[in-house]
């Protein structure tokens, strides 16, 4: 429990000083063709922030979908999970057909409309960010091209119709996705907007074909509880200070630390403030992330076999970790990207949680002491007025020290702990 507790008070510290503990990984996956099924299931099933984890399993005589999201199923989830469930199975019967016959069938056309209002939220969030690029950079001419293409202009933008705008939006991408000429977020909020209609295309192509027919047409659905708890944490301060021992230069870090605005906003966000908050433990609900649910259901029942989650969101540092450290352990997984961000909520999962937690640790110190030398170096170099730190300045001599101070506590702790064992 101690060393739980350390762990859950270090992952909070970590996402305060380092939230993005690297750069996202950019590069598209080649997945099989019930893969893809899988990611644009997840797709269509993410509303608002929720994210949304699938896995498909295609066997002889039927298919198993388990699906989990990171808050709890409501009756409109489940009404609306049917309606697909029933698209596919009806598809199915009637299959084979052209991919035309398929979409220009009125069921397919029905989900679409279903999809666009489940996912209305969600979808806006991406219009506004899609039409932003186009007002603030109407003059370029990738936008001018984009606009031709889509037979609009700006003064008419905002009455674009959602099912026009994410087919066109669908279209304009898989022709332009290897472009050279037009800027990379640009096109990914091409693909946002367009992943709609993308996805409900892909999975009436998918169900329309003949080698689907005898699994699609029984569907074994579970929607997996998503599993929450309460976990204690001790104080910001309490964790930064095994870091920076020394009081004054805890004290300087912390003063100058606290002056930049984002921090004092993820301390907010994190501790609930960034005065006697930071000295306080407290308590944080945390949930099992989807993909870890996910990834439990698969380890309780298989192992032998190579699985693939799809997730509507990259996973996470820490899922992305787990699913490694899984690995090691000889289970095939695959995921569909992840972007490196730490998130402060994250729980457990039982399996491999002694060894997890073992293995993790000394990796979130190593993220603590670097947040901490990044902010450093910030605040050095904010207090002289030079292009270059001047290393005669005791401030700045004064926080260096504390990242030597950090490596060094480190080592020792290493020494003791193999001393224990």
């Amino acid at each position: 429990m101690l060393q739980e507790k350390e762990f859950y008070s270090k992952v909070c510290v970590a996402g305060s000083v380092k939230f993005v503990i690297n750069k996202a990984s950019k590069e598209e996956i080649n997945i099989s063709e019930s893969d893809k099924f899988s990611c644009n299931l997840a797709t269509i099933l993410a509303r608002d922030r929720e994210v949304v984890a699938v896995n498909l399993k295609m066997l002889l005589n039927k298919c198993k979908i388990y699906i989990s999201k990171n808050d709890k199923w409501l009756d409109k989830d489940v009404k609306y999970i049917n309606e697909i469930k029933k698209l596919m199975t009806n598809l199915s019967k009637d299959a084979p057909m052209t991919f035309t016959q398929a979409s220009e069938r009125k069921d397919v056309i029905t989900l679409f409309f279903n999809v666009l209002e489940y996912c209305s939220v969600k979808l806006g969030y991406r219009l506004d960010k899609l039409k932003r690029d186009i007002k603030n950079d109407k003059d370029k001419p990738y936008i001018k091209a984009f606009l031709e293409f889509a037979g609009i202009n700006v003064d008419n933008l905002d009455k674009m119709d959602e099912y026009d705008i994410s087919m066109i939006c669908c279209e304009y991408y898989k022709k332009n996705k290897n472009s050279l000429t037009i800027p990379e977020k640009f096109l990914g909020h091409n693909k946002k907007v367009g992943s709609y209609a993308g996805s409900v295309m892909d999975i009436a192509n998918c169900a329309r074909k003949e080698k689907y027919k005898t699994s699609f047409s029984c569907i074994d659905l579970h929607l997996l509880d998503p599993i929450f708890a309460d976990q204690s944490i001790s104080s910001w301060n309490a964790i930064i200070k095994r870091f920076i021992p020394i009081q004054k230069d805890h004290e300087d870090f912390k003063e100058k630390y606290l002056k930049n605005y984002e921090i004092r906003d993820r301390l907010n966000h994190i501790y609930g403030g960034t005065g006697t908050q930071l000295d306080c433990e407290k308590t944080n609900h945390i949930y099992l992330h989807a993909e870890l649910n996910i990834l439990t259901n698969i380890m309780n029942q298989y192992k032998g076999n190579n699985e693939f989650i799809a997730v509507s969101k990259k996973c996470c540092y820490l899922c992305e970790s787990y699913i490694e450290f899984v690995r090691s352990r000889g289970y095939k997984i695959a995921i569909s990207g992840t972007h490196k961000k730490l998130y402060h909520r994250w729980k457990l999962p039982e399996t491999f949680k002694k060894e997890f937690v073992e293995h993790t640790l000394f990796n979130l110190d190593l993220i603590i002491e670097s947040g901490i030398e990044q902010h450093t170096n910030i605040i050095a170099k904010s207090d002289n007025d030079k292009d270059s730190v001047d290393s005669d300045n005791p401030d700045y001599v004064a926080m260096k020290s504390v990242t030597k101070r950090a490596k060094l506590i480190k080592q020792i702790d290493i020494f003791n702990n193999s001393d224990i064992q």
